[in-house]
């Protein structure tokens, strides 16, 4: 077996996998990031996760998936051990600064990337100092438009028109195998102020589509059409995250000034 050593730490990049249903699924990804020395997962948790395992046996439904994804993983149990378990994709991420979905659609306004064109972006973006995720939906449905919204680029694995469904820990692996190739190319990092956290973006994002609809800018039946026309134009501008804080910011202050919602104006 050939395997070559990243050059460049992954740790700044992680894997979120947005609601597995497969046990299995999820014990083969953890073995393939280990194998391309990937080493954060993230899972947002299905609800077939909460209460007694449907098998009857001890513990929660969550122990008893993780269990059965252990005996795949095999010398991978430190990537599972160490997986962050989260209710939602923003909470997944949160802490992130550029996330890329993986789909077969195109999304209007979002790049369309390869794998190997994920990788160097990914690659660029962690030598630069901000964490970046990369998402992959669950086996039966994907990501929904929605939640590649959530997401600064789409990336799409070319397959054959005859069969173009993949399972998901071999679409994990065709991704961990590119992202360990740019790192090992030692991309030099971009000169640049620490970019800014999805948590911050999507706060401003609360802040102002409150605002703006009270303002009447925004259509009531349909608010998230312009909305999403906003966000395309900001992730555009690849904001710090000292930028980000500034809108936050002014979008607080004329909360001050108008009130929140367009109520009478807070105090002080």
């Amino acid at each position: 077996m050939l395997y070559v050593a990243a050059a460049m730490s992954l740790g700044k990049v992680s894997v979120v996998l947005h609601r597995p249903s497969s046990a299995e699924n999820v014990g083969a990804a953890a073995r393939v990031l280990k194998n391309f020395g990937l080493s954060t997962l993230s899972l947002v948790a299905p609800p077939a996760w909460e209460g007694a395992p449907r098998s009857g046996g001890e513990g929660t439904a969550r122990e008893d998936v993780l269990r059965r994804a252990a005996r795949l993983a095999r010398h991978a149990g430190d990537v599972l051990d160490g997986a962050s378990f989260h209710a939602d994709l923003d909470g997944a991420l949160a802490g992130v600064t550029w996330a890329c979905g993986t789909s077969s659609r195109a999304i209007e306004g979002r790049p369309r990337l390869t794998p190997r064109e994920l990788a160097a972006e990914a690659v660029r973006r962690a030598a630069a100092g901000g964490a970046v995720a990369v998402v992959f939906g669950e086996e039966r449905r994907g990501l929904s438009d929605e939640e590649l919204t959530r997401c600064q680029a789409v990336c799409t694995i070319p397959t054959a028109s005859a069969y173009d469904s993949m399972n998901l820990a071999q679409a994990v692996a065709v991704v961990a195998y590119e992202l360990a190739l740019a790192a090992g190319a030692g991309l030099p990092p971009a000169e640049r102020a620490p970019p800014a956290r999805r948590a911050t973006v999507e706060a401003l994002w609360a802040r102002l589509a409150g605002l703006l609809g009270a303002a009447g800018y925004l259509n009531p039946q349909n608010p998230e059409q312009i909305m999403a026309e906003w966000r395309r134009l900001l992730d555009r501008a690849e904001p710090t995250q000292r930028e980000v804080e500034l809108l936050l910011a002014g979008a607080k202050a004329l909360e001050r000034r108008l009130g929140p919602a367009g109520g009478p104006p807070a105090d002080g």
